[in-house]
C-alpha cells in the first residue's frame, strides 16, 4: 500500500494541469473573438460613380433659333453631388456661329439639376431632363462691307435653361446626345436643337 500512494498525487497533478490548459485555451479563444469583433472594419456602401460618370467632354452642332442657322459647341461637364431628388453638375461651354458678315462666340457656365430617379447608370439609352441657371458672355464681330472695318459688340446674360432629350452610350466612354433647350428670358435667342458626341 505504501508503494501505490504516490499515484494519487500524480494523477491529481495531471488533472489540474489539464484543467489549466483547457481554461487558458478557452480564454485565448475569447480574447481572439473579441479582437476580431473590435478590429473588423465596418461594412460601408461600395456604390459610387465610376470615373466615366464623373467627367465628360461634349462636341456638338445645333440648329439655333434666331438669325443664325447653325451653331457649334464644345463643353466640359463635371458631376458635383447628389442631394435630395436631384444630382448637380457644372458645365463650361464654348459656342460659335457665323452668317454673312456676322460672327458670334459665347463663353457659358451652367449649374444643372437632373432628377436622380429619371435614369439608371446601367442604362445604355437614358432619358435626359435637366434645368438650371446659365451665365453667358457673348461677343459679336461684324465686318462692315464697303467701310473696310470691323465692329465688335459684347453682352452679358444670366438665363434659366431647361433641357430635354436622350443620351445613348455606344461604349462605357463614348456616346451620342440629342437634346433641345428652352431659355428664359428669351430676349436673345439661346434656344436650340442639338446633336453632340460625348467622351467620358
Amino acid at each position: 500500500m505504501t508503494a501505490g500512494r504516490p499515484a494519487a498525487p500524480r494523477s491529481r497533478f495531471l488533472a489540474l494541469a489539464l484543467l489549466e490548459i483547457m481554461l487558458l485555451g478557452s480564454s485565448a479563444c475569447c480574447t481572439a473573438a473579441q479582437d476580431s469583433t473590435t478590429t473588423a472594419p465596418r461594412v460601408t456602401s461600395t456604390f459610387g460613380r465610376t470615373g466615366e460618370e464623373q467627367d465628360r467632354f461634349e462636341l456638338g452642332i445645333g440648329a439655333v433659333q434666331g438669325f443664325f442657322d447653325v451653331t457649334g459647341s464644345f463643353a466640359y461637364r463635371r458631376f458635383l453631388n447628389e442631394r435630395g431628388p436631384f444630382e448637380r453638375s457644372v458645365m463650361g461651354e464654348l459656342t460659335g456661329t457665323a452668317k454673312s458678315q456676322l460672327t458670334e462666340g459665347a463663353v457659358s457656365i451652367y449649374v444643372l439639376l437632373r432628377p436622380t430617379g429619371s435614369y439608371r447608370q446601367g442604362w445604355r439609352i437614358r432619358p435626359l431632363f435637366e434645368f438650371g441657371p446659365g451665365v453667358h458672355t457673348v461677343v459679336q464681330v461684324a465686318s462692315l462691307e464697303g467701310f473696310n472695318r470691323t465692329s465688335y459688340k459684347g453682352a452679358f446674360y444670366v438665363k434659366s435653361h431647361a433641357y430635354a432629350g436622350f443620351e445613348a452610350l455606344a461604349t462605357n466612354r463614348l456616346g451620342l446626345l440629342i437634346r433641345g433647350r428652352m431659355s428664359v428670358p428669351s430676349h436673345h435667342p439661346f434656344d436650340y436643337a442639338q446633336a453632340a458626341v460625348f467622351l467620358r
